[in-house]
C-alpha cells in the first residue's frame, strides 16, 4: 500500500483531479453565445434606476468646514482669554535651569577645547590668535546673555540667543583648521 492518497485522482489514467479540471476548462470554447438577447433586459433595468447627479466636494464639505472653523475660533479665543496652558507656577526656578544649562554646556565644551588646542597647535600664530579672539568674543557674548537672562528669566528670546551662541562656539571648537576648506 502506498502513502499516496488516491482520493485526489479520477478515472482518467490516474490523473489528479485538479489537472483533469484544468484540461477540461482548456477544452471549453473561447466564446459562448447566450441563448437569448440580454440587452433588452439590461436597458430596462438601467431605465428603472433613478439617475444620480454627481455632487461637488464643496457642497458636501462646506458645513463641516464652517463647523471646524467655528470650533477652532472658539478654542483659540478660550485659550487666549483664560490663559489655558500658561504655567504661572514655575516648577524649577530659571536660575537653577540656567545653572543646569551652564553645567551641561561646560561639560561638553571642556573636552572640545582640549581637542581644539591639540588639533590646531601647528597653525600659524596669527591664525591661532584670531581663533582665540573669536572664542573670547563668543564667551563674552555668552556671559552677557546669561547676565541678562538672570535679570529677565521669562525672556524666551534670550534663552534662544544663548542656545545659538552655545551652538556656534561648539561648532567653532569642533572644526579642524589645519585642513583646507572647500568653498565656492
Amino acid at each position: 500500500m502506498s502513502d499516496f492518497d488516491d482520493s485526489n485522482t479520477n478515472d482518467r489514467g490516474g490523473m489528479p483531479l485538479d489537472l483533469a479540471l484544468a484540461r477540461a476548462v482548456k477544452d471549453l470554447p473561447r466564446e459562448i453565445a447566450p441563448s437569448r438577447d440580454l440587452w433588452a433586459g439590461i436597458e430596462r433595468r438601467i431605465m428603472d434606476e433613478p439617475q444620480r447627479t454627481p455632487r461637488t466636494w464643496r457642497v458636501d464639505w462646506m458645513p463641516f468646514a464652517v463647523a471646524a472653523s467655528l470650533v477652532i475660533a472658539s478654542l483659540s479665543l478660550m485659550i487666549n482669554v483664560t490663559g489655558f496652558g500658561r504655567d504661572d507656577q514655575k516648577f524649577v526656578s530659571y536660575d537653577r535651569s540656567l545653572d543646569n544649562m551652564q553645567a551641561e554646556y561646560i561639560r561638553v565644551r571642556n573636552p572640545l577645547v582640549q581637542q581644539f588646542n591639540k588639533t590646531n597647535e601647528n597653525l600659524d600664530p596669527a591664525v591661532l590668535e584670531d581663533l582665540y579672539r573669536n572664542i573670547e568674543i563668543m564667551e563674552q557674548a555668552r556671559r552677557d546673555i546669561e547676565e541678562q537672562l538672570r535679570k529677565n528669566p521669562d525672556n524666551a528670546r534670550l534663552v534662544e540667543m544663548l542656545m545659538r551662541v552655545h551652538e556656534q562656539e561648539l561648532e567653532l571648537l569642533k572644526r579642524d583648521y589645519t585642513q583646507p576648506t572647500h568653498s565656492m
